[in-house]
């Protein structure tokens, strides 16, 4: 294969890369002020930007892991089908629809040193 067809099958990688970020970014916006969008709206950003992420190998950014349910994909609304606790030091989400549990952060073991 020729140096410039390998060059210009990077630059596209690249370019491909880039714009599924920027969409990344636009569907995490909307998921973060959830106020003046309907719940249609809501679960359709979910949904696009789990499969955004898993068509071009990205992840979804860790301040955008608790916005919704990575089983049922259902923005998180906190307070009305989502709960919240904090339990050692280890933050737990319960969705309540479909009693799915996430555990984020290590809690305090996690710290420690034997």
């Amino acid at each position: 294969m020729a140096r410039s067809q390998r060059s210009k099958r990077q630059k596209k990688g690249q370019q491909r890369r880039a714009t599924a970020q920027e969409g990344q970014n636009r569907l995490i916006a909307i998921l973060n002020e959830p106020h003046g969008a309907d719940e249609r709206m809501l679960r359709s950003s979910a949904r696009h930007l789990v499969r955004l992420s898993r068509r071009h190998r990205l992840s979804i950014p860790p301040e955008a892991r608790h916005l919704l349910c990575r089983k049922c994909l259902a923005p998180h609304a906190f307070g009305t089908n989502a709960r919240v606790r904090i339990k050692h030091g280890q933050r737990i989400i319960t969705c309540l629809e479909c009693n799915h549990v996430r555990r984020h952060g290590g809690g305090p073991r996690a710290h420690r040193r034997i």
